[in-house]
């Protein structure tokens, strides 16, 4: 399951690579950007197995919702 989750995780940061520069053409995509950015969070937290760390990633989620 592990593999899973860095591959999710690579996938997840290769999208915000790629939001970024979107971003800096056009703020427009600014909401996905924190969006891959609250997601990758609540990945890593998951891989380091930190119960804070996870329920910090769904607060900060939630907060942009």
């Amino acid at each position: 399951m592990a593999t899973t989750f860095n591959t999710d995780l690579e996938r997840l940061r290769a999208a915000l690579d790629t939001v970024a520069k979107l971003v800096v053409a056009d703020p427009t995509y600014a909401p996905l950007f924190t969006r891959l950015e609250a997601e990758i969070a609540q990945e890593e937290a998951l891989l380091a197995d930190d119960v804070v760390a996870r329920a910090r990633a769904v607060a900060a989620q939630n907060a942009t919702r």
